[in-house]
């Protein structure tokens, strides 16, 4: 459908760096604040990060999906962005329902950085905008998320946040091998404990 799509080792290397980063914090915690909550001085630092870029991350796949069905024609992306946004919104809620249980506000926005891929997309249209739709929402945006999800899932130190990471993992590789498929490029995943890894990308010309 589309013509395949440069995806730059660079992505995959910022979500591997982060999981070394954060293997390094994932020992400590966040000194206890006064009384307020003893729950929210109970979450790490590792698993307070997750909540918030798994939050955004979700957040900004519901609202790129969205905007796809009002601006695509395409049915195969239409049906593409109606599956980000049921599957998402769940995953969303039961985030948001985790992050009140462990006395952490979740963000209320997706933040600059996708709100930035909004403001480019709601320039866009026709193939245009499919291309760019399928790039930044079916691959760059199920990289990291799948990255920060298994970072969750290794290092993650609060059981049910962690659980959680490694049951929606398998859907973030599953969403970025259907985006893969549509644009042309193909991701392998090899098990890990369980678990599948990061891609190694092998990219059609």
């Amino acid at each position: 459908m589309f013509k395949s799509l440069t995806v730059t080792g660079a992505i995959i290397a910022v979500g591997l760096v982060g999981t070394l980063d954060y293997s390094a914090v994932a020992q400590t915690r966040e000194p206890a604040r006064p009384a307020s909550s003893s729950r929210q001085s109970q979450i790490s630092a590792i698993d307070r990060q997750f909540i918030i870029d798994a939050t955004q991350g979700g957040m900004a796949e519901v609202r790129l999906a969205q905007l796809a069905l009002q601006r695509s024609r395409n049915e195969e992306v239409r049906e593409f962005a109606q599956q980000m946004i049921d599957e998402h919104t769940r995953a969303n809620q039961e985030l948001m329902s985790l992050a009140t249980q462990k006395g952490v506000t979740p963000p209320a926005t997706p933040g600059p950085k996708y709100e930035a891929a909004m403001r480019q997309l709601m320039q866009l249209s026709g193939e245009s905008f499919d291309r760019a739709y399928m790039s930044e929402a079916g691959l760059n945006g199920h990289l990291e998320s799948a990255a920060v999800y298994q970072r969750q899932a290794m290092l993650g130190q609060d059981p049910d946040l962690r659980a959680f990471a490694a049951r929606i993992l398998p859907r973030v590789q599953d969403h970025l091998q259907m985006a893969g498929r549509m644009t042309g490029n193909t991701f392998a995943f090899s098990n890990d404990n369980n678990l599948r890894s990061m891609p190694d990308m092998q990219m059609n010309q």
